[in-house]
């Protein structure tokens, strides 16, 4: 009987625990702490400004933390505030879908909308697309299908401004810049910590890391397009800041100019030819090390020569002689004796 009411408690216990584990949700937790991981190993390895690596990982680099190949921005000013980009980007027609979930193109598509900015910019603008609450403030909004536990990225709808039910989608973009207030709590709650310098995570295995995360969303219309986060996309679009095409960023990777490819491939393209690059340097600082110990192996050595005794001997001589000189030239008596008594002495003698 005992046995039997502690086998209740225990299954009781459980119970409780995982309806209270279901009632918390960190959306996109995971994704969020890769990408976030893999930015902070990027600003480390940035350091000077990449003066002391290689060209393809230092344009690498800038393209995956400024979005640029080459930048005369720092990590700092990019802590600042909100890039003055998304003042454009939430005025654009399906602002979400067009900056997070449509591959890269200025060739008139969209109805000739501009791209501000899009999937695949910058690390930082992915954890915009990745961080921000959509629409009507999901998934942390209040609403039957999320609780006050709920979170996203690791921050929960006051952090995110998303408590009266607001955020950032493809739906009423405009001179209202709806959706301004969300990204620009996003970016100082999520991306600005992630902008630190990381502390022992290398770069190439972060950037495994985060690899592994991505899901393969391709279909007939998007050839080789994968996708961060929760969503799910179709033949029109991904990634609209809707419960269904959800809160994420679809990456295109395609090898024509129409479609560029995005940060991380370049950054994973530029890892091969930087361990090149180091190995070559160390070999040419072991040869110059190498070269400098035959330089001093090979200079001529000058021996110390110690005096004899005998030239010791007759130094200490001189020395003397000279002493009883110079005395003789500045003292009124003479030191050695008149040559008269000399002669006295002789003849006593």
């Amino acid at each position: 009987m005992m046995k039997l009411k502690c086998l209740i408690l225990v299954v009781m216990c459980l119970v409780v625990s995982n309806a209270d584990e279901n009632e918390k949700k960190d959306h996109n937790g995971d994704a969020h702490d890769a990408l976030c991981e893999l930015l902070k190993a990027a600003v480390g390895k940035w350091g000077d400004g990449g003066k002391h690596l290689s060209g393809p990982l230092q344009k690498a680099l800038a393209k995956t933390i400024f979005g640029k190949q080459s930048s005369v921005e720092t990590v700092e000013s990019l802590k600042g505030k909100l890039p003055v980009d998304y003042d454009g980007v939430v005025k654009q027609r399906e602002s979400r879908g067009i900056a997070c979930g449509e591959p890269r193109n200025d060739g008139g598509d969209y109805n000739n909308v501009h791209q501000t900015r899009w999937s695949g910019h910058s690390a930082p603008h992915d954890l915009v697309c990745l961080c921000t609450a959509g629409e009507k403030g999901w998934p942390v909004n209040q609403s039957e299908t999320s609780t006050d536990k709920d979170k996203l990225c690791g921050q929960d709808r006051t952090a995110l401004k998303a408590e009266s039910n607001k955020g950032w989608d493809s739906k009423n973009q405009g001179e209202k810049e709806e959706g301004k207030e969300q990204i620009n709590a996003t970016w100082g709650e999520v991306v600005k910590p992630c902008l630190k310098s990381g502390t022992g995570t290398n770069l190439k295995d972060a950037l495994e890391k985060f690899k592994q995360k991505l899901v393969n969303k391709s279909d007939e219309v998007y050839l080789n397009r994968y996708q961060l986060g929760q969503g799910t996309p179709d033949d029109y679009g991904a990634c609209t800041g809707s419960e269904k095409k959800g809160v994420c960023v679809a990456y295109f990777n395609s090898t024509t100019t129409r479609y560029p490819m995005p940060w991380w491939v370049d950054l994973q393209n530029a890892l091969p030819e930087e361990e090149k690059f180091q190995e070559e340097k160390r070999r040419e600082e072991e040869r110059r090390k190498q070269q400098e110990k035959e330089r001093k192996t090979n200079e001529p050595h000058t021996e110390i020569i110690t005096p004899t005794t005998n030239q010791t001997e007759q130094s200490n001589k001189d020395k003397l002689h000279e002493a009883i000189r110079k005395y003789n030239t500045t003292s009124s008596t003479p030191i050695i004796p008149p040559s008269s008594w000399l002669l006295s002495a002789a003849i006593l003698i």
